[in-house]
């Protein structure tokens, strides 16, 4: 890369994504979930489908800061990611670093979008669905689900890690 300043400017602010993506994702996982979760009643309990409804009414509020703030932010970390790359490999055998850095950390953010759409966005929809839609079947898994999205947001931690890290590298050298 040379001295760039708009590229250096877009990166570092994709880096910022980066790692504001990830601690989102920790607190998801490791604080939002399992505050909902605490003394969930065994599905053989009778406050257990209460108290699956009320987790169903209180999912969106944890959601929809993720729908309406964290998904712009991670597709702008594609796009800016995906830009640095690009201009990075235009300058040919005058940069001074390598444009693969930047590509690595765009698709990592592709990854995140597209494992946020496919393997999320159904999680969100069952559990919200607790609220009113779902029958006995789904109220009973309904801890299972909150835990499953927990475990499925860790990759929505590791890959903005690895491309915030990857670019930080990358503006370093």
């Amino acid at each position: 890369m040379s001295d760039n300043t708009i590229v250096k400017s877009i990166a570092g602010t994709c880096i910022t994504f980066s790692f504001i993506l990830a601690g989102n994702a920790v607190t998801q996982s490791f604080m939002t979930v399992p505050a909902l979760l605490v003394d969930f009643p065994q599905p053989s309990s009778p406050l257990h489908a209460q108290r699956a409804r009320l987790l169903g009414r209180q999912w969106p509020l944890c959601w929809t800061v993720g729908n309406q703030f964290f998904r712009p932010i991670s597709t702008l970390g594609f796009l800016g990611y995906a830009y640095a790359a690009y201009a990075t490999y235009r300058q040919g055998d005058r940069a001074e670093r390598d444009w693969r850095f930047y590509a690595a950390a765009a698709a990592l953010h592709l990854t995140t979008i597209l494992h946020s759409a496919i393997n999320m966005q159904p999680l969100n929809d069952k559990l919200e669905a607790l609220a009113g839609r779902a029958g006995d079947k789904e109220l009973g898994e309904a801890e299972g689900i909150a835990r499953k999205w927990a475990r499925w947001n860790l990759l929505r931690l590791v890959t903005p890690v690895v491309a915030g890290t990857l670019a930080l590298f990358q503006q370093s050298i």
